[in-house]
């Protein structure tokens, strides 16, 4: 499970928004200061996310939590994402290269851009009709750190 720690900025009802930041492994990493990518990762790592998640631990405001997502279907949709456009393109190039021999490089893009489009509209589909299920929304795991509220400090003069 892909785990990352947030905090908690609201909270409604039963939901909570959790907010996190983006971390690369390059920023433990020896060498990100002279690095390519650990300059870039610097300039352009400071991306911060709020996300509005199920409380199911009776989290509040300021506390600290553990988010996660299973490894497993990120990696499905990281496939359904990157790869069926990539084979739609590939099947409507071939299609189009066995049924039209005669084609034209201009069509044969022409066809390519098509499956492509396509492809991307079956990745739309698919994700509409997976937004329904709540196994591929990140959960709360646990509360990390929750902050001591004071309410008076009290002293006394001896």
């Amino acid at each position: 499970m892909f785990t990352e720690i947030g905090q908690v900025v609201a909270a409604e009802g039963d939901t909570v928004w959790v907010q996190t930041q983006s971390k690369t492994r390059c920023s433990s990493c020896k060498v990100s200061s002279t690095c390519g990518s650990g300059i870039v990762n610097k300039a352009f790592s400071h991306k911060v996310f709020v996300t509005p998640l199920k409380n199911t631990l009776k989290a509040h405001i300021n506390d600290e939590v553990e988010v996660g997502i299973p490894e497993d279907l990120v990696l499905k949709a990281s496939l359904v994402v990157y790869l069926f456009p990539l084979l739609c393109l590939i099947l409507a190039l071939t299609l189009s290269s066995l049924f039209l021999p005669d084609l034209t490089e201009l069509g044969s893009i022409a066809s390519a851009g098509i499956g492509l489009s396509v492809g991307f509209l079956g990745v739309r589909w698919l994700a509409s009709r997976q937004s329904a299920q709540q196994q591929l929304e990140p959960v709360l795991l646990k509360i990390v750190k929750r902050p001591i509220e004071v309410t008076q400090i009290v002293t006394s003069a001896d």
